[in-house]
């Protein structure tokens, strides 16, 4: 390799950090727009932590998001907003194929207090202790792995960051992120 392909090289990898960067930074801000906003006590939002941490695993998530140190917040930050995505898409996908009821969909846009935070909470562990949910996971799981072999699939780690990403690409990065 010529010292000049090894510049281009590395220009090219260069530009496309900077265009991942730039990609995260607007993904970071559709979050921060769509995050629940309230008043919300680190109490609240650690029984949603908790919750969550156990749904992850079924994800095949083995990183557990970190508890919350404020005593009070008025927002949820962009990763963890990513993460009730993930997870109110498999919901929606669940709620469909009739293993979860519908009263289980996770709607971000009524929760403005702690109330809101613990019924979100028990929604999501509600999820997690239920086996047809498991299963249902765990078949999207399979399919994925086949489908990574070549074709987009449902949660798949491999579908191309855009400018204007889809929900579920939004979703999906997450997922790999985690």
């Amino acid at each position: 390799m010529t010292p000049d392909q090894k510049s281009d090289i590395e220009s090219m990898r260069a530009e496309a950090m900077t265009r991942q960067g730039e990609v995260e930074a607007q993904e970071d801000e559709m979050y921060s727009a769509a995050a629940p906003k309230g008043k919300f006590s680190g109490k609240a939002a650690n029984a949603l932590v908790d919750a969550s941490n156990k749904l992850l695993p079924l994800f095949g998530v083995t990183d557990l998001y970190d508890k919350f140190t404020e005593p009070n917040m008025t927002t949820l930050p962009p990763a963890f907003v990513r993460m009730l995505t993930m997870f109110g898409t498999a919901f929606d996908d669940a709620i469909e194929a009739g293993v979860l009821p519908e009263d289980a969909k996770i709607d971000m846009t009524v929760v403005t207090d702690d109330a809101g935070l613990q019924g979100l909470a028990g929604r999501i562990g509600m999820a997690a202790k239920s086996s047809q949910f498991k299963r249902f996971l765990s078949r999207k799981v399979k399919e994925r792995g086949a489908e990574e072999m070549g074709k987009e699939g449902e949660y798949s780690e491999s579908e191309p960051a855009s400018d204007m990403m889809s929900e579920d690409s939004t979703n999906t990065l997450f997922a790999g992120r985690m």
